[in-house]
Order: structure tokens, then sequence, then C-alpha cells
């Protein structure tokens, strides 16, 4: 009879996982999938506006936008499990069955077991994602981005794209003509590590290849040349009618090696970079940033970006893992609670909990304040509101905390707006 009951017990916490789960995934999957692709799309007018003026075809576009697949998965991955888990519990409290299954003795701590499983492999899944996929895509974006706008020059400029020039300059052109060799309304622009700033201006451009070395210049007419220095009183303006200015275009279609940015650094190479300046500053030398290609990746970006990158990957995936015990007595509910107040309040939260840790890490980069306390006190407070909610959510009897804080809310907000009708009677 024992081995019976034990039986049942055990087929009925598998079937509540499954039902759970089968309430829980249709909304993760379906808020991932809409969430991606209103982010691609807004992404893909950027792209196509730039495509179209540099003349490149719109195959490029859908590589750069497989490319921010990774990244966009990772912005919508912790609001989809958030929203699955919510919206399930909503549906368990609103047709009562919650009631049903805690009256069989089954707590809300068995109940979430699985979210958290679920949690976990998302936080695992969001681990590798920000550590491995995201760099290596970002940096192949950004490698294609400036093929578009800055490595097709040799082919032909487009018209009102921004080119940074590998000179300094920044060119831009108002009309492009013959596969973008004939410019026409050209203006360049160059400011100095001293303050100086040049500018070029020309009615007509053209691009020109020939010589021995095959050079490719451009040559500008009827144009005026214009250098102003910090003190000066006004600039020193040179007109010309013809003026060849060489491109060193084997520079400019050779894109930096990976590296030049923290977000570019895979988790074992951030590590690697962190334990580094952590035993260089121990031995009192003072990590460097270097330049040269030969160095690791993570010998190019100065210690402080490092730590607060390392620091806050981890504090992001860890989040992951306590979304379903903020989202759990947030959906939970009475019949006579409001539907909305939860998630809005939730989501709410999710958005000022990530804003805080990305001001964070942004300080922490800049070396504002060290990376450690800066990312990791909000993910303690974050922990302890949560878990503080959860058990308060289970302990509690009748009215839940969230009910009891909306009626809270409610009277509030009754005052407030009493208080304001009476000062306009």
């Amino acid at each position: 009879m024992a081995a019976a009951n034990v039986v049942a017990s055990r087929w009925m916490f598998k079937a509540l996982d499954l039902y759970l789960l089968r309430q829980i995934m249709p909304t993760l999957l379906v808020t991932l999938l809409v969430a991606a692709i209103i982010l691609l799309l807004e992404r893909m007018l950027r792209l196509l506006d730039i495509a179209v003026g540099n003349g490149v075809s719109t195959l490029v576009v859908f590589q750069m936008l497989f490319n921010l697949i990774p990244h966009y998965i990772g912005l919508a991955l912790p609001a989809a499990l958030f929203l699955g888990v919510l919206l399930a519990f909503r549906k368990l409290s609103s047709q009562s069955e919650l009631d049903a299954i805690q009256s069989s003795g089954i707590g809300l701590s068995r109940l979430i077991r699985w979210a958290v499983i679920l949690g976990l492999l998302m936080m695992i899944f969001n681990l590798i994602l920000v550590g491995y996929l995201q760099p290596i895509s970002r940096y192949a974006y950004r490698a294609l981005l400036f093929n578009v706008t800055s490595g097709v020059l040799e082919s032909g400029i487009g018209e009102g794209v921004f080119m940074d020039l590998p000179n300094g300059y920044t060119l831009r052109v108002e009309e492009s003509r013959g596969a973008g060799r004939e410019l026409y309304g050209v203006f360049a622009h160059q400011q100095k590590e001293d303050g100086t700033i040049i500018t070029l201006t020309a009615e007509r451009g053209r691009l020109v290849t020939g010589g021995a070395e095959r050079a490719t210049r451009l040559r500008l007419f009827q144009g005026n040349r214009s250098e102003w220095s910090p003190g000066a009183t006004s600039a020193d303006t040179v007109s010309f009618d013809v003026f060849d200015w060489p491109l060193n275009l084997q520079d400019l279609i050779r894109f930096r090696v990976r590296g030049g940015d923290e977000r570019e650094l895979t988790l074992d190479e951030l590590l690697r970079g962190y334990v580094a300046n952590i035993k260089a500053e121990s031995t009192g030398i003072r990590p460097v940033v270097v330049n040269n290609p030969q160095y690791s990746p993570e010998r190019l970006v100065p210690a402080a970006a490092v730590a607060a990158e390392l620091h806050g990957r981890i504090v992001f995936s860890l989040s992951i893992l306590f979304l379903p015990m903020l989202a759990a007595p947030l959906g939970v509910m009475t019949h006579r609670a409001s539907k909305s107040f939860g998630l809005v309040l939730g989501l709410l939260t999710l958005v000022v909990y990530h804003k805080i840790l990305e001001f964070s890490e942004a300080y922490a980069t800049v070396g504002g304040i060290s990376a450690g306390p800066a990312l990791w006190v909000p993910f303690a407070l974050f922990i302890g509101g949560t878990s503080y909610l959860f058990l308060r959510t289970e302990a509690v009897a009748g009215a839940t905390p969230m009910q009891r804080l909306e009626g809270r809310w409610t009277n509030m907000t009754g005052v407030l707006i009493r208080l304001f009708r009476g000062s306009h009677d």
C-alpha cells in the first residue's frame, strides 16, 4: 500500500511538472521569437539605408542581421523567461488550479522546482551566448559594416554616409554618380590631437586609380581647404581648382584585429586578462594597453574595461536563475486582485534592475568605481528582495504580499486623486 502511494505521488508530481512546463514554454518561445524579430526589423531598416547609400547588395544586410541574432536573443531571453513563468502562475491562480494544488499539500517551493531548473538551463545558455557567441558575431558584424561603409571606397562612394578614412578624415558626399566614382558636394573634416581642425570642401570630385602602384586618389575640383588652430581668431583658407588627395586604401580596406572593444572578447580571454591584470597590480606593475596585433586580444583593452565586462556578463547571467522566483509571486493573485498590477510591477522591476547594472558597468569601465562592488551589490540586493518576496508569498496565508501592496497602492492613489480634485474645486 505504501509503495503504491509513493508511485502515485511520483506520478502526480511528474504530471504537475509537465503541466507547468506546458504553460511556461509557449509564452517563453513566442516572446523570444517576437522580441527578436521586432529588434531585427528595426535594425534592418537602418542597415538597408546604409546598403542602398553605398550601392551594395541586400545579401550583405542579411549577413549582418544574422550576426546580430545572438545579441538580440540575449536581450529577449530574460524577459521571455520572466513572462513565461509569471503568466503560467497567473493562469493557475485565475482558474483556481493553484488553490487546489496547494490544498493537497504541495507548496510553492515544490511547484516552482522545474521553473528554476529551466532558469538554470537558460542561465547556462546565456553564459555561452554572451561568453562566446556574441563576441565573435559582434566582431563579424562590425567587420561587415566597416566593409560596407569604408571598405567599398575603391569601387565607389555612397551618398549621405559618413566614412572614416585612414588619414583621420571623415568624408561625406551629397550626390554620387557613375557607380560612386563621380561625386558632387564633397565634404571632409579632420580634427588633430592638438585641436587643429582641417576642412575640405569641393563642388565635385572623382575617384582616380592609376600609376605604377595602382594607387587610388580623390581628385577634387573647385574647392577650399580651411585650417583652424586653437587660439586663432580666424581660419586660414586656400582655394583650389584641382587638388589630388591620395588615399591609403591598403589601410582602409583592412579592418582592425578583434579585441578593440571589450565586448568582442570571449569569456576565456576576459578571465585571462582579468587574472593577468590582478597579478600585474599585485607586483606594482601598472597594466598597459598595447596596440600590437601579435598580443592577445585582452591586451588591447584597459584593465578597468576587462574587469567590468567580466563581472557584468557573470552577474547578468546569474540573475536569470532568480527570475522564476520573482515571477511566480508576482503571478499569484486572488480573484479580487488586478490582473495587470503584478505584470507591470515585474516588468518595471526588470527594466530598472537592468539599467542599474548597465550604468554600473559603464561607470566601472571608465574606472569610476571598482567593478566588483558596482555590479555585485545590486545583484545581492536583487537576490535578497526576490527571495524575501518568494518566501513571504509561500509562508503567508490569505492575501499575498503583492495583493497587500496593490491595496496600499490603490489607497495611496485614491488619496492623491481626491486631493487633486479638491484643489481644483
